[in-house]
């Protein structure tokens, strides 16, 4: 079933915007219509400035006004206690170059065009952003104040650059960043995800002791997933440039099963940190991910 707020973004629009910029505006819009027109309003439209209500919390900071509309505990945050800390890591190895023929975007294009909606996002809410690339190491690395709009279009800006590591290392980058991410962040990571799940969940463990929260945003393009494709012929390898000729009548079974058992390892390495894992196909609108996004800062 798709989320509600899908309804509110055209791919097709999406795909045709000329910069980054534009395509991320239309994506947070999109998110905030569908969110403010969900039947599940309740602490999340006024995501930033409340909290759900915990044991242990003194009842004069509840507000009590809030639990009147919604009916549900919620505390009234102080300035400082709104702000989040969220480091975003985006994965540039060329593989993330492809598009299939069906497909409106490469996978290069969706991510980095929901990278450019987190920041935005992140923004608007005060948040602090900090913005890194994955190629054979951590690269780029850009750390930024969420009320300043300069480091935001910053941060935006870096997103022109193409996908370009031909022998990417995500486990590497992933270690890295970990040195420096701050306790009960938020650290998200957009990739493809052609990396060995046990080795992506020994890096990401470093930073989940640092009792942080994990997003991992698994994007893929739908032939990837399905393996469709109907005749015989040359595939690429787009980082090594290695050709193997395939016949997909004969391999699409083993195909799917080896694709579904990586998702589920990938989504089983998050869930064990613990963090989540969304899969996004590229012919889907990314709105989901914002929803994720909101749902672990309000934890």
């Amino acid at each position: 079933m798709n989320h509600p707020i899908t309804e509110f973004l055209d791919m097709e629009l999406l795909a045709r915007l000329p910069s980054l910029e534009l395509r991320a505006r239309l994506m947070v819009e999109g998110f905030l219509a569908g969110l403010h027109r969900s039947p599940q309003k309740g602490s999340s439209v006024e995501f930033m400035e409340y909290r759900d209500y915990q044991q242990g919390d003194e009842p004069k900071i509840i507000d009590w006004k809030t639990y009147a509309r919604t009916d549900r505990l919620h505390v009234r945050l102080h300035e400082e206690e709104t702000n989040m800390r969220v480091y975003i890591l985006l994965d540039k190895s060329a593989s993330m170059n492809y598009r299939s023929s069906e497909a409106l975007m490469t996978k290069w294009d969706y991510a980095r065009s929901l990278a450019a909606a987190l920041l935005l996002f992140l923004h608007r809410q005060r948040d602090s952003a900090a913005l890194g690339f994955a190629g054979n190491s951590l690269e780029g690395f850009m750390r930024g104040e969420g009320s300043k709009s300069a480091h935001m279009h910053s941060m935006i800006s870096m997103l022109y650059r193409d996908a370009d590591s031909t022998q990417s290392n995500l486990a590497a980058a992933v270690g890295e960043l970990s040195c420096g991410v701050k306790r009960r962040s938020i650290v998200i990571v957009i990739s493809d995800f052609y990396e060995s799940a046990e080795k992506l969940k020994e890096a990401l463990k470093k930073i989940s002791y640092e009792k942080c929260e994990i997003l991992l945003f698994h994007i893929l393009d739908p032939a990837e997933i399905d393996f469709d494709f109907k005749d015989a012929g040359i595939f690429t390898e787009l980082e090594t440039g290695a050709e193997l000729l395939i016949s997909p009548d004969l391999i699409r079974k083993k195909y799917r099963n080896a694709m579904s058992e990586h998702i589920a390892g990938i989504q089983n390495a998050a869930r064990s940190l613990p963090g989540d894992s969304l899969l996004l196909p590229t012919n889907t609108p990314p709105l989901r991910a914002l929803g994720l996004y909101l749902a672990k800062r309000g934890t």
